[in-house]
């Protein structure tokens, strides 16, 4: 059969159309990825502790000018990338990388709506902490750089301390007291930091003249430190000004920018508050059937007696470990990379006393350092048995899984561990969202006990319910406290009636809420994850399952997950994350 003329002409034509179509979209691909390659390499070099952090290495001997002058530079930076990213089309744009331009924009609004109309550097000395600390232990963390190389490193952040303190005194003006009492608190603990647990780091290196170096550096910053908690003292302190709350209108604009959500707070609250109601329904009706003569709370403390011995922590962690792989490889859960592993390993001392277990993977642009760790905390020998015990009971028999499923197993390890094979762009790898990662996490720890880990025992349900409602009432708290006049005593109330939390956790938590007012990104994360999956399962059929869910869900990185709705909904996405 001979094909026409005319149909020939036309095939041409339709291909020619095609291929320049891809030409226009590579090409518009092309113009983001300058941009965004300019953007970030730019802020590596205005901000060196976080280039180290990201696994970029080339201003590590460098500490962060955080002076007034630095601030106008970083607005400006923001601004001119939101106008080259104006110039660029999204619907030019590949899918793909029109979720990257997005991601970007709202990255860079977000960043001038702390700087430039909350002005946070003038009113948080936490922040200047935060950034002398972690310049040093981002040169601790991981052997990216033989020791001696890194002490070296440490050292000349350290020298700069004193010039960074300075700056935080010369920027800031008001604070208000629950800013006031975190700052101190974490100046006091920082004291501690640089004078005992930097020198404990390095303590291996002998070399005799940059020993003498480094103990006139760490002592100097010490010092800075130790006078800048005594500033914060008699200044903030004892004569706190202003409010930590954001204000309606920007905890809107953050919903925005942070999670990709355009809702009116008063409906994200609402969310949150109904989500806190029926977890609580569950924890109390769970309780009941454990043991119907106490209370919930009651209930849940006998768990906490059952806990592994300081010894056995790391073995307990890792024999969970292999279980949870077994499980979520049996049950289909998701699709492992051939070479997911972990270490489980003892907290670095100097960590001790913020976490109990947490996931610490390298950088994402780490070149050298591959091994990404699961921290768990023993508790300290020289505190008295009821308190070790107590420390113990938080890594009960039932909730010590759920803490690693939501840590490593299919938590943030495997997470990190299916990005590094994706051909994530930079954006992607540069620009993490809580939301999803968080919310991932957390979903977790739901998602496996309904599969079926525990075998249906209700005291693990119940260390996960009690998990949600820490979360739950970390999202209710958040909202009040920024948007609705809600005290520190009041949150702290709050969370021991709503979240069963011990008076100490509460406020601890409560004062938490006053400098992260989107601190429900785990519970947020888990219900769009819900309604996704849900929706997902609509579209599929009986083509669903839920590792191909999952499978499809992490394959583009860590974006907002509304941004992401369209890739695996298409035409049946509804517009409605929540």
């Amino acid at each position: 059969m001979k094909l026409s003329a005319l149909f020939i002409l036309m095939l041409v034509f339709a291909l020619q159309g095609r291929s320049q179509a891809f030409a226009a979209t590579a090409s518009a691909d092309q113009a983001y990825a300058t941009i965004a390659h300019a953007y970030f390499f730019e802020n590596f070099r205005e901000n060196p502790s976080a280039a180290t952090q990201a696994g970029v290495h080339d201003y590590d001997r460098h500490l962060d000018d955080l002076s007034a002058a630095h601030f106008a530079a970083q607005i400006a930076l923001d601004q001119s990338t939101l106008t080259k990213l104006a110039g660029v089309k999204p619907a030019a744009l590949s899918d793909e990388v029109r979720i990257d331009r997005q991601m970007l924009i709202y990255d860079l609004k977000g960043d001038e709506l702390a700087t430039q109309t909350e002005e946070d550097w003038r009113h948080d000395p936490d922040l200047y902490l935060q950034a002398a600390s972690s310049a040093v232990y981002s040169t601790i963390a991981f052997a990216y750089a033989p020791l001696t190389t890194r002490m070296q490193f440490a050292t000349a952040r350290e020298q700069q301390i004193p010039r960074l303190i300075g700056q935080a005194e010369k920027n800031i003006t008001t604070v208000d007291l629950a800013t006031a009492q975190v700052s101190y608190q974490d100046a006091m603990g920082s004291i501690g930091f640089f004078a005992h647990d930097v020198p404990d780091a390095f303590a291996p290196v002998k070399a005799a003249a940059l020993r003498r170096q480094f103990q006139a550096a760490s002592n100097a910053a010490t010092q800075a430190i130790r006078q800048y908690a005594a500033w914060i003292k008699r200044g903030p302190l004892a004569h706190p000004r202003g409010t930590f709350a954001i204000g309606r209108q920007a905890y809107q604009e953050r919903l925005l920018y942070d999670d990709a959500l355009d809702m009116p707070v008063e409906d994200y609250l609402a969310i949150g508050e109904r989500a806190l109601a029926e977890t609580q329904a569950q924890f109390v009706t769970v309780a009941h059937e454990i043991d119907p003569q106490k209370s919930p709370q009651q209930v849940y403390a006998g768990l906490t007696s059952r806990h592994p011995s300081a010894q056995n922590l790391l073995p307990t962690a890792e024999k969970d470990i292999l279980a949870l792989r077994a499980f979520v490889t049996s049950h289909r859960i998701i699709t492992l990379p051939s070479d997911a592993n972990v270490r489980a390993v003892e907290t670095p001392a100097f960590q001790r006393s913020q976490i109990f277990a947490a996931f610490n993977p390298p950088g994402p642009l780490e070149q050298v350092v591959t091994q990404a760790y699961y921290y768990v905390t023993p508790p300290d020998p020289s505190l008295p048995k009821a308190q070790q015990d107590g420390q113990l009971g938080f890594l009960n028999d039932f909730a010590f899984p759920i803490i690693s499923t939501h840590e490593v197993m299919p938590g943030h390890f495997v997470n990190y561990a299916i990005d590094k094979h994706l051909h994530l762009s930079l954006t992607r790898k540069l620009l993490w969202t809580p939301e999803f990662g968080e919310g991932w996490a957390h979903y977790d720890e739901q998602m496996i006990v309904d599969e079926g880990w525990g075998n249906g025992d209700p005291r693990v349900r119940l260390a996960q319910l009690a998990a949600a409602l820490t979360r739950e009432g970390r999202y209710v708290v958040g909202v009040k406290l920024h948007t609705q006049g809600m005290t520190v005593d009041q949150a702290t109330t709050f969370l021991m009636r709503n979240a069963y939390m011990a008076q100490p956790t509460a406020r601890r938590e409560a004062l938490r809420g006053t400098q992260d007012p989107m601190y429900g990104y785990y519970t947020l994360g888990k219900l769009m994850i819900l309604k996704l999956r849900s929706d997902y399962q609509k579209k599929m059929g009986s083509r669903y399952s839920l590792q191909r869910f999952h499978d499809e869900l992490l394959a583009h990185g860590d974006p907002p997950i509304p941004l992401l709705r369209p890739l695996l909904l298409g035409a049946s996405d509804d517009g409605k994350p929540l």
